[in-house]
């Protein structure tokens, strides 16, 4: 430390404020020392001035040395504070620690060498916490500056898409022939336009844990069933087929019942991505106090390489291409929020199954 310390000795012992004068001196601590007597004095003196490190006793006229150094952090003051105190009872320093002082050394053992040391490590600590916060505040300002552009982009850009697509409905009247077609791929990017921007309000939504569930007791295998006629129509026209595997018992999960229908027409749009004209199999059971979901596909399956990121946000899946990797990052959020995992198991040219686990709702 080249710079010069302040350091500020609260204590209300005469004797004992020289004694850890002089042991600052002879530390080889480049400081100037005040001093007060109090903790009013001290408080007066910490919010008009700028110190390094306090040291603090305990036993002080009108507040305590605890109870200063709590009104201190209450008040946003988070200078270092080195308890030098004769009291050395566990409940004390117990307190002295939740009250946010950061160091303690007895008086019986103060000498020059030891002080040294504790405001050293003291002012340290102090600064790598200062610097975590400032990087957290940081943090938080970008992500909030984020959100916002998020949602006034968002919402700039749905008025153009909406005339986009009041547009294409008068145009299919008006324009024949091949011309259709050209017609039609603006539809699907508008749609497709339209989804991006759900997705990236959603991921938004999940990442500062504002996505609302509605959780009911939910028959699980209803699920799998309304998952699997919902896209069955979609998966011929691939050539392949949706297969549901679904026990006779009734399996009860706690869950809001659309969320876990977007978590599987997900997984089947994932498979049918990857797997086109391979069977799709929707399976649930009862594991202790879950309920284990699946997908499973025949497809090309997920080298090892990209099998650890297919949950991560705006990675685009195994063939690199469509979307904007946020799909599979929306599953996983969702099941998170109900108190489950998701998870994967796939290996090159076999396929991957994806299962999600719920909790069971209570019979």
């Amino acid at each position: 430390m080249s710079e010069r310390l302040r350091l500020l000795v609260v204590d209300d012992d005469l004797v004992d404020r020289l004694a850890i004068r002089r042991s600052v001196e002879q530390s080889g601590l480049d400081a100037s020392i005040d001093e007060a007597s109090d903790s009013s004095e001290a408080l007066a003196k910490v919010k008009a001035g700028t110190y390094d490190c306090l040291l603090l006793d305990q036993d002080l006229p009108g507040l305590s040395g605890v109870d200063l150094a709590k009104q201190l952090r209450e008040s946003g003051i988070l200078t270092p504070i080195v308890f030098v105190t004769g009291r050395q009872d566990e409940e004390l320093l117990e307190r002295a620690v939740a009250a946010g002082i950061t160091d303690f050394i007895p008086k019986g053992d103060l000498s020059p060498r030891r002080l040294g040391l504790r405001i050293k490590f003291a002012i340290r600590i102090g600064r790598a916490e200062a610097e975590s916060r400032a990087s957290l505040e940081r943090a938080n300002a970008a992500s909030r500056a984020r959100d916002e552009i998020l949602a006034v982009v968002s919402h700039d850009l749905r008025g153009p898409l909406h005339a986009i697509s009041l547009a294409m409905e008068a145009l299919k009247d008006e324009v024949q022939g091949p011309a259709q077609r050209y017609l039609g791929a603006i539809e699907r990017a508008g749609a497709r336009a339209e989804r991006l921007i759900h997705d990236l309000l959603e991921a938004s939504a999940i990442e500062n844990g504002a996505l609302a569930l509605q959780k009911t007791a939910t028959d699980a295998a209803s699920l799998i069933r309304q998952a699997a006629a919902d896209h069955e129509l979609l998966v011929k026209e691939t050539g392949g087929k949706i297969i549901a595997h679904v026990p006779e018992e009734q399996i009860l999960v706690q869950a809001d019942r659309d969320r876990v229908l977007q978590v599987l027409a997900n997984l089947i749009g994932n498979s049918l991505k990857h797997a086109k004209g391979a069977p799709i199999e929707l399976s649930v059971a009862k594991d202790g106090g879950q309920a284990i979901v699946a997908v499973k596909d025949h497809g090309p399956g997920i080298g090892p390489t990209e099998l650890p990121h297919v949950f991560d946000r705006y990675w685009s899946g195994r063939t690199k291409k469509g979307g904007a990797g946020l799909g599979l990052a929306i599953a996983k959020g969702i099941v998170a929020a109900h108190g489950g995992r998701i998870a994967v198991d796939s290996s090159t040219g076999e396929g991957a199954r994806f299962f999600f686990t719920l909790p069971l709702a209570s019979q």
